[in-house]
């Protein structure tokens, strides 16, 4: 299958990639100087869409390779230059253009725009704008699809995006907030042709920007510039679709924006386990971070991520699942720097859910194996608003609030059944049956004011922060734990409900001094008070309903803290850095069923520095030093049993120490804006000191007693070399990521210490074409080698390798019809676990877009055509290797209608919307 897979993408590249010319030139002014950054570019006379591209180097040169061979139009162009055109055919004489010769807008003259020109990109100092007409797209494109055909924009097949090598942590559109944080709600959402300029560029924080004083805070941002029509029309698209064995899907978009007001409003629903527009719908879908540490009835606290679930919300997802979402966005705006907004998404959820876990546990100088059948139905639903205010009053003065507030709900029943084995011969089992029902209620804002004196050379900032939520969990669990030698069965019914509390609060104020030649002095407090608590009821069910008072504790946490924080801040225009002192003292004062258990005083030194060197366009390196402070939650502090689980019995450590925790970052970012080659390099690392981890005892009928306490140290250090380039002679652009991943840290395993050392490499290699007018192809390889080690079995290396191959194929001949086939095989290999695994995943897909100005499309889609989809997992984590096997969604066939709204302003096919004036 995959040598067959291979062969038809192999085929398809060729014919991507046929006979092409190169040609060559220069840039120069009318005084004779270079134009570096110019750009130069080859449109289709037809419809002024991009079909090569150049930029002019430091000398003025540029070079475009790979053409093919036909009638193009040559255009030239730089911010505050005339645009210059030419007529040319490919292959041209010898291969040379000259030189072009820009001449300078004369700055008296009004300048007026000449309606059809499209100039495809333009660099502006740090910004880069693309123009989104000259790239041709299918009718139905959303912001990803126009993203992914852009030059320097990568985007992986999760969504996640990266623009000159960096990941884009914000978008905007119209310079205003879309749905909270998470990008891909508007590029998986918002039409592409929609969008007039996509910019790119290096956003600092809100209080940089109004204060001029560099905080070190830099991310990645995108903002779509909406064409001019968009704003005077509703626009959008309903999709209707059903298919084999049951399968439907639908959805609906509306957007209204304007100069003031940006509206969005969508929804969607089905049942072939696709969930709503964010990563945090995928979260509440699947019953959210506390969901997924917790399952088969066992009380379950993660210190630590074990690769369980899919950050990159890209991942395949486990069980059957039937969803559906909603949401609605608004933002009012008087100014850049002046406006409202909020946004909602709810959603809601059915997962059925079918779970096979086999677990390898090390004890000194043995093993043990467990086993772990589940089926589990879990119903979720949610509702989550941001909001946020911008208001400069005036130049001096600024507010900025942001906050967010959620109600959640679930229901889970969960039957299954825990085996243990010792050298093949079952010890225990536990037949489980457990009900949860929960509810959440939590809420967050913060706010900051912002004043500049002395013009501006000091600035006075005051902020808080409020956090509250509350919780409510409610148990029901019917268990029957049977010892096979000397034979013995215990049933056993309970109750056991949790109601969890959590305040938050603090208030900061600081003043930050010039002292002249790009020097800050910036003293700084800060004050808080952390209180949690737990109220737990636990008891047998019944008629004379039963509570265990020794097993339904009511325990409190409350920790206070101050830190004052003296910081030094230098920057020029190549140059930042900032040296910061902060002392943290804190107090933490822990009660269970209203007596003091501990009452602490502690206190921290906490430094930190950051650097920022850039030595010329697109090339900075940074590093990063922090230190901070992780206090104890109030579940790790309960000294109270949780035996929920019979086999596995639960309880905390009221002695526990805070954390602390060094970090430092290195990063080496290289862009290249004349060949678009990137290359980002990172080396981190992190020393835990009192790190909070695992004292586990395991008796002679494998039942477990797990408390945690605090060990000297844990390390972690990890190293990324991310490098992308177009190779121009055959016409692809090549992306390479290397990841390494050490982690080593202490736990004690029946009184003995355990080293548990992880390792793993992660390299993958994709290529795609270039020039994607018909043809996209996206194609590579992904390896995951990792190695576990323990001390207190060391007579095994532990090793498991998983190997995947991609490809997807798109094919548009036309604006009627588009065409797509996409293939992933998996391979799971044996080293460690029992045995190999092969799964590939084909599907195909075919639209036919029809109606005037194409507002309709047809799409026959086929997933999983093999159906061979299952879900493996395979991590090592502490002292135990873990492969989980999940059921999934499997082979169906769907028919989908989608009609858009997709003509704006005097055109036909949308709603026109015009404002009177009296």
């Amino acid at each position: 299958m995959k040598i067959f897979l291979t062969a038809i993408f192999t085929g398809i590249a060729g014919l991507v990639f046929a006979q092409s010319f190169p040609i060559s030139g220069n840039v120069f002014t009318t005084d004779g100087s270079p134009m570096i950054y110019s750009s130069v570019v080859l449109l289709n006379p037809a419809d002024s869409t991009m079909q090569a591209f150049g930029i002019t180097n430091k000398v003025g040169n540029y070079d475009i390779k790979n053409i093919k061979k036909g009638e193009y139009l040559l255009q030239v162009a730089f911010l505050g230059y005339e645009t210059f055109y030419k007529k040319i055919t490919i292959p041209v004489e010898n291969n040379k253009m000259g030189t072009i010769v820009l001449k300078q807008k004369p700055v008296e003259v009004k300048e007026v725009q000449v309606k059809g020109e499209v100039v495809p990109l333009a660099i502006k100092k740090d910004t880069v704008e693309y123009n989104a007409a000259a790239f041709k797209l299918k009718p139905d494109a959303v912001t990803e699809d126009l993203l992914k055909k852009l030059p320097g924009i990568e985007v992986d097949r999760a969504g996640n995006i990266k623009a000159m090598g960096e990941d884009v942590k914000k978008l905007y559109v119209d310079g205003r907030e879309f749905f909270g944080n998470d990008p891909k709600v508007a590029t998986k959402n918002v039409p592409a042709d929609a969008i007039n300029k996509v910019q790119v560029y290096n956003r600092k924080s809100d209080e940089a920007m109004f204060t001029g004083i560099d905080d070190g805070s830099r991310e990645k941002a995108i903002n779509l510039q909406l064409k001019e029509d968009k704003k005077k029309a509703v626009f959008g698209d309903v999709m209707g679709g059903a298919g084999t064995d049951g399968h439907w899907q639908g959805s609906a978009k509306a957007y209204r924006f304007s100069d003031k007001i940006q509206f969005a409003a969508l929804g969607m629903g089905n049942n072939v386990n696709q969930f709503g527009f964010s990563f945090n719908d995928y979260m509440n879908f699947s019953g959210g971070i506390g969901q997924m540490m917790s399952g088969g009835g066992s009380a379950r606290i993660t210190i630590s991520n074990d690769g369980s679930f899919p950050i990159n919300f890209g991942e395949p997802v486990s069980g059957l699942n039937t969803a559906g979402a909603g949401g609605a966005n608004f933002s009012y705006s008087t100014s850049p720097n002046d406006r409202v907004f909020v946004s909602y998404l709810g959603s809601g959820s059915k997962k059925e859910l079918e779970q096979t876990t086999i677990t390898k546990n090390f004890v000194e100088g043995d093993n043990y194996e467990q086993s772990q059948e589940l089926t589990q139905t879990d119903k979720n639903g949610a509702h989550r608003f941001n909001f946020g205010w911008r208001n400069r009053i005036d130049s001096t003065q600024n507010i900025i609030l942001d906050g967010n507030f959620s109600l959640s709900n679930g229901s889970n029943s969960i039957n299954s059944i825990d085996k243990s084995w010792y050298n093949n011969t079952q010890v225990n089992q536990l037949d489980n049956q457990n009900t949860v029902n929960s509810d959440r209620i939590a809420g967050n804002a913060n706010a900051s004011y912002t004043r500049k004196f002395n013009s501006g050379k000091t600035v006075v900032e005051a902020g808080g922060n409020l956090a509250l939520s509350q919780g409510l969990a409610e148990n029901d669990i019917s268990t029957k734990t049977q010892i096979f030698d000397p034979p013995g069965t215990l049933p056993s019914g309970k109750f056991q409900d949790n109601q969890t509390d959590d305040s938050r609060y603090s208030v900061n104020t600081s003043v930050s001094n010039y002292l002249g030649n790009g020097m800050f002095l910036i003293p700084s407090v800060a004050v808080g008070n952390t209180i949690e608590s737990l109220d737990r009821t636990q008891g047998i069910p019944g008629e004379n309903e039963f509570v265990i008072d020794s097993l339904s504790p009511e325990f409190n946490k409350k920790y206070g803290w101050i830190r004052p924080k003296l910081s030094f801040k230098y920057s020029n225009s190549e140059t930042s850095f900032t040296v910061a002192l902060q002392t943290e003292t804190g107090k933490m004062k822990n009660s269970l069923n209203g007596s003091t258990e501990n009452n602490k005083v502690y206190n921290f030194i906490l430094p930190s520095f950051w650097y920022e060197y850039q030595f010329q366009t697109g090339r900075r390196l940074m590093a990063v030093y922090n230190s901070m402070v992780n206090t104890p939650n109030v579940t790790q502090l309960l000294p109270v049993i949780n035996n929920i689980n019979p086999l596995s019995k639960f309880y905390g450590n009221v002695n526990l120490k805070p954390e602390v925790t060094h970090q430092f970052n290195m990063h080496y970012i290289l862009f290249d804006q004349f060949s678009f080659t990137s290359l980002m390099a990172t080396i981190s690392g992190t020393y835990t000191k009192d790190k909070i981890n695992w004292v586990q005892s395991v008796n002679q009928y494998l039942v477990k007693i797990n408390t945690l306490d605090n060990f000297d140290s844990d390390y972690r250090l990890r190293g990324n070399l991310d490098f992308s380039t177009p190779v121009k002679k055959i016409g692809m652009k090549v992306h390479f990521n290397f990841d390494e991943n050490w982690n080593q840290g202490t736990s004690i395993i029946n009184n003995v210490q355990n080293t548990y050392t992880n390792l793993s490499h992660r390299a993958s290699l994709s290529l795609d074409n270039r020039k994607k007018e018909k043809w996209d192809v996206n194609t590579g390889v992904e390896a995951t080698l990792t190695n576990s080690k323990y001390s207190v079995q060391n007579t095994t290396d532990n090793q498991y390798l998983n190997l995947k191959w991609f490809g997807v194929a798109r094919f548009t001949p036309s604006d009627k019809w588009d065409f797509e086939l996409n293939a992933d095989v998996t391979n799971y290999f044996d080293k460690t676990f029992p045995d190999s695994e092969k799964i590939p995943l084909l599907g195909a897909e075919v639209s036919r877009f029809f109606l005037k100005n194409k507002r309709g499309t047809l799409t026959l889609k086929g997933f999983d055509l093999l159906n061979k989809n299952q879900i493996v997992q395979r991590f090592g984590e502490l002292n135990y290797l873990r492969e989980i096997r999940s059921n999934s969604i499997g082979r169906f066939v769907m028919l989908s209608f989608t009609y858009r709204l997709n003509k704006f302003g005097e055109q036909p096919g949308g709603i026109s919307i015009t404002t009177l004036r009296r």
